[in-house]
């Protein structure tokens, strides 16, 4: 059988979606209640030790009642039970209370200050108690077990010392007239000292005895300790899996963001100005407008189809198990279709210069970020500079590094129709930024920036992603973030 432990998460870190860690059963009904319930263990133990307490005192009572009839039989004995029951006189019966309700506060705190517990107890032994020392040496045998528990192995040997030197101190306050008052040997009872080795015997069942006490109290801490190491270390895999799970999603969002972006800008951008031209020369020439508005369709249409193959992505799979045939069927696009994007930005009125030198060795991953690097360029030019502007656009192919130059004239007159536009397309500096990740992403270079009265945009981007660190992708956040203040306001 299993049980529920919550996992517990800190304000602001992400909920994991299975909440609750499923853990084995910890063995024993009685084990769990006792566990689940701290506080009815604390008093029951001290109630456990009052009530020694009280047996010890009505057994001290009786026999002062019966002192005077032993008397006669063997004074001996009615003198020893008269000494043993002096602590019943008054004052000193105020000091035994004391002393018991000191022993019962170190037991109900024995969780909380064991060690400290323990010297106490040990402390109140040195006080005469006739046999209340029985109860408050089961107390110390408890505080005993209690350090390694909750305070460590270092901690119980510490303990274990002090009660092995409390017992020889007290044997030696007594003469030995009895000897082994901490422990099973405690209740041998004997009139005169014991010899050398008797005592010896005893001390070292006393020893023995306190010994166990300590390793019984050892293993279960230690236990507990590892246990509670397990749980915590489960505890921080769920938390750790469901931030990584958290974190992938983020940088698959991100991911989509920018494809998005990239489709969104470059195609709205070419749709607006041919839409812009057409109305223009509707009344002029209409053959041009009717071939702007037809291409302004094919563009509208091209970007549907991207859309819908990036949103394919997201989609859940069907009932069937099978994903959509969209996201399967359309490729990325890539170095391939260069020319196809430059003629779309031609149609709509720049004037671009396209150049390509050597012979593209990168994957498809780097082909998809050279391919949004000049889509990202031209659209810029398109917003910016405007219809009629030239553009020089450069590709250059190595076997560490494919690099991406483009450079327009600056805003220029005129366009696929021949008018112009009438305003210029506002950007939101999303494009930009998301090139300095793409071309972080693969450890490469982005500058951009004016020449002139037009703009610059230059990225290298690696055949093989190079790892970046944080620090130097932070710096190269920094540097591109700075060119970006420096340079045209409201790029795309």
């Amino acid at each position: 059988m299993t049980n529920a432990l919550t996992v517990p998460v800190a304000p602001g870190e992400p909920q994991p979606a299975d909440a609750e860690l499923r853990l084995p059963r910890a063995p024993g009904v009685i084990r769990r209640w006792l566990a689940a319930h701290p506080r009815f263990v604390d008093w029951f133990i001290v109630g456990g030790y009052l009530f020694g307490c009280a047996l010890v005192i009505s057994v001290d009572v009786f026999s002062g009642i019966v002192i005077d009839s032993l008397d006669a039989a063997d004074p001996a004995a009615a003198e020893y039970l008269q000494a043993r029951s002096a602590y019943l006189q008054w004052p000193w019966l105020l000091l035994s209370l004391l002393l018991i309700a000191v022993t019962a506060i170190a037991l109900r705190l024995r969780r909380r200050y064991p060690l400290a517990g323990l010297v106490v107890v040990c402390a109140v032994l040195f006080f005469e108690q006739g046999l209340l020392v029985g109860p408050n040496s089961v107390a110390l045998v408890f505080l005993l077990y209690a350090v390694p528990v909750y305070r460590g192995v270092a901690a119980g040997w510490l303990g274990l010392g002090v009660a092995l030197v409390t017992n020889l101190v007290l044997v030696q306050l007594t003469g030995g007239a009895s000897t082994g008052l901490i422990g099973p040997a405690g209740i041998v009872i004997a009139e005169g000292p014991f010899g050398l080795a008797e005592r010896v015997a005893l001390h070292t069942a006393n020893a023995v005895w306190l010994l166990a006490v300590l390793m019984v109290g050892i293993n279960l801490g230690n236990r507990r300790r590892y246990v509670a190491a397990l749980i915590d270390r489960a505890h921080q895999l769920a938390r750790e899996r469901e931030q990584r799970a958290q974190l992938a999603a983020a940088a698959e969002r991100a991911r989509i963001a920018r494809e998005m972006h990239d489709v969104v800008a470059h195609s709205l951008s070419v749709v607006v100005t041919l839409s812009e031209a057409a109305s223009v020369a509707a009344d002029t020439q209409p053959e041009a407008a009717k071939r702007a508005m037809e291409r302004a369709a094919e563009t509208g249409r091209a970007a549907l189809m991207e859309m819908r193959r990036l949103l394919g992505v997201l989609a859940e799979d069907g009932a069937d198990g099978a994903s959509s045939p969209v996201a399967a069927l359309a490729p990325q696009p890539g170095l391939a279709q260069l020319s196809e994007l430059v003629a779309s930005f031609a149609e709509a009125g720049l004037s671009v210069a396209f150049a390509e030198r050597g012979e593209p060795r990168g994957d498809a991953q780097q082909q998809l970020a050279v391919y949004r690097i000049v889509q990202e360029g031209l659209t810029n030019a398109l917003r910016h500079a405007g219809p009629g502007a030239r553009v020089e656009l450069t590709i250059a192919h190595d076997t560490r590094a494919s690099t991406v130059e483009v450079v327009d004239s600056g805003p220029a007159g005129g366009g696929p129709a021949g008018g112009a536009v009438a305003r210029g397309i506002p950007g939101s500096g999303r494009g930009l930024d998301g090139l300095a990740e793409r071309v972080r992403l693969f450890g490469g270079e982005l500058e951009r920036g004016p020449r002139g009265p037009g703009w610059r945009l230059f990225a290298s981007v690696p055949v093989s992603p190079v790892p970046v660190s944080p620090a130097a992708g932070s710096e190269a956040g920094e540097a591109t973030d700075a060119a970006a203040a420096a340079g045209r306001e409201n790029d795309g």
